[in-house]
C-alpha cells in the first residue's frame, strides 16, 4: 500500500540525513581550521614586518581598487553576453549590480560558489526563466576559470624547470584541457542520455525534465563559437587588470619587478586560489601570493603585506555588493504594498531582490573609460 511504502522510506531518509549533516559540518570545520590557520601565519608575518606595513604608497592603492572594479564591469558585460543571446531582458545597471551582490554572498557564505548561485537565483527571480540564468551562469564562470588556466599555462612556459612542482604545472594543464572538453560535452549534449536512463530507472521523472532543460540551454548558449571567443577574451581583459591592481599594491610596498617574472607567478596563484580547501580562498590566496611571489624575489614579509592588502580591497569591493543587496532589499520592501510595476517573479525561484531597480534601468554599454 502507498501508506505503508512511504512508512518504509522514511526511516531511510531520516538516517541519511543526519550521516550527511554530520559529514558536511565536519568538512566546513576543516575549512574554516585551514582558513583561519594560515590566515594566523600570513598575519604574523605581517606583524614581525611592520616597517613594510608602514611604508606602504597608500596613494596607489585605491587605484588599485579602482582596477579591481572595473575588471568586475568587464565580468558583467561578459555575462550580459549570453543573457542577451537568451533575450533576457536585464539591463547592464542590473547585471553589474548582480554580479557585485554575488561577490558580497561569496565573501560571507562558507562554498565559493555561493555568489554564483544567488546571480542565478535572482536572474531566474527578475525574468522567470530558471534554465537560461542557471546555464548563463555556469557558461560565464566556466570560461572565466578557462582563462585563468589558460593563461596559467601559457605562461608555465617561461619558467624554470623545477621553479615551480611539476605535479602543479601538470595538474593547470590538465584542468585547462579538461574544461575545453567539458565544454564541447556541454555543447553537444553527449551526457544527457546516460543521466536520462538512470534518472528514468529511478523515477526521478521530475529532475530529469529539469537536467533536460538546462542541457538545452546550454548547447543553444554554447552554440555560437564566436561569441565564445568574445567571451574568452574579455576573460584575459578582466584577468589583465586583476593582475594590475595586484601589481599597483606590489609597486606600493616595495620596488618594481619585471613584468615576465611577475605575471606567470599571479596567474599561477589566481589557480592555486581555486583549492576548495577554505573558506572563500581565506588564507589559501595569501599563502599562495607568498609562495609565488617569493620565486619572484619577493621576500615573505612583502609578500604577506601585498596579500594582506588584495585581501582588504577584495572585502571592500563585496561591501559594495552588501550595500546594492541592502539597497534592493529595502527598495522592494518600500514598494511590495503597492504592488510595484513590472513582470513578477516566477513562484518557484525565490526573489532576492525589488522588482524595479532603485533607478530607471536603461541599457548600458561598457564604459570606455578593473
Amino acid at each position: 500500500m502507498p501508506s505503508d511504502d512511504h512508512s518504509a522510506d522514511q526511516p531511510g531518509e531520516t538516517s541519511l540525513s543526519p550521516a550527511r549533516s554530520s559529514r558536511s559540518r565536519l568538512i566546513l570545520r576543516l575549512r574554516l581550521v585551514i582558513a583561519f590557520g594560515l590566515m594566523a601565519i600570513v598575519i604574523g608575518l605581517v606583524a614581525s614586518n611592520r616597517d613594510k606595513l608602514i611604508n606602504v604608497n597608500w596613494k596607489l592603492i585605491p587605484l588599485a581598487w579602482l582596477l579591481m572594479l572595473l575588471s568586475t564591469v568587464v565580468k558583467s558585460f561578459r555575462w550580459g553576453l549570453l543573457v542577451h543571446q537568451s533575450a533576457m531582458d536585464l539591463s547592464f545597471r542590473r547585471l553589474l549590480g548582480t554580479y557585485l551582490v554575488g561577490a558580497f554572498f561569496s565573501t560571507i557564505l562558507p562554498t565559493s560558489v555561493g555568489g554564483d548561485a544567488v546571480r542565478a537565483v535572482d536572474t531566474a527571480a527578475k525574468t522567470g526563466r530558471v534554465a537560461d540564468s542557471t546555464s548563463s551562469v555556469l557558461i560565464e564562470r566556466g570560461i572565466g576559470l578557462l582563462s585563468i588556466f589558460g593563461m596559467a599555462s601559457a605562461f608555465a612556459y617561461t619558467l624554470e624547470v623545477g621553479a615551480v612542482p611539476h605535479a602543479f604545472i601538470m595538474a593547470v594543464y590538465l584542468a585547462f584541457v579538461a574544461g575545453l572538453l567539458g565544454l564541447l560535452v556541454l555543447r553537444q549534449g553527449w551526457f544527457m542520455e546516460p543521466i536520462a536512463l538512470v534518472m528514468t530507472r529511478l523515477r526521478l521523472h521530475g529532475l530529469l525534465a529539469m537536467a533536460r532543460s538546462l542541457q538545452t540551454a546550454l548547447s543553444e548558449q554554447l552554440w555560437r563559437p564566436s561569441l565564445l571567443m568574445l567571451m574568452f577574451l574579455l576573460s584575459l581583459v578582466a584577468n589583465a587588470l586583476t593582475m594590475g591592481a595586484t601589481y599597483l599594491v606590489l609597486i606600493a610596498v616595495r620596488d618594481a619587478i619585471p613584468l615576465a617574472a611577475f605575471v606567470p607567478m599571479v596567474a599561477l596563484s589566481t589557480v592555486a586560489e581555486l583549492l576548495p580547501i577554505s573558506i572563500a580562498a581565506l588564507g589559501v590566496k595569501e599563502s599562495a601570493y607568498i609562495f609565488f611571489l617569493g620565486l619572484a624575489g619577493v621576500s615573505s614579509g612583502e609578500a604577506s603585506v601585498i596579500a594582506i592588502i588584495m585581501r582588504v580591497l577584495t572585502w571592500a569591493l563585496a561591501l559594495v555588493g552588501g550595500v546594492v543587496f541592502l539597497a534592493r532589499t529595502v527598495s522592494s520592501r518600500s514598494e511590495g504594498p503597492r504592488g510595484g510595476g513590472g513582470r513578477p517573479p516566477s513562484k518557484h525561484v525565490p526573489a532576492l531582490a525589488d522588482e524595479r531597480d532603485l533607478e530607471q534601468e536603461q541599457p548600458a554599454g561598457l564604459p570606455t573609460a578593473d
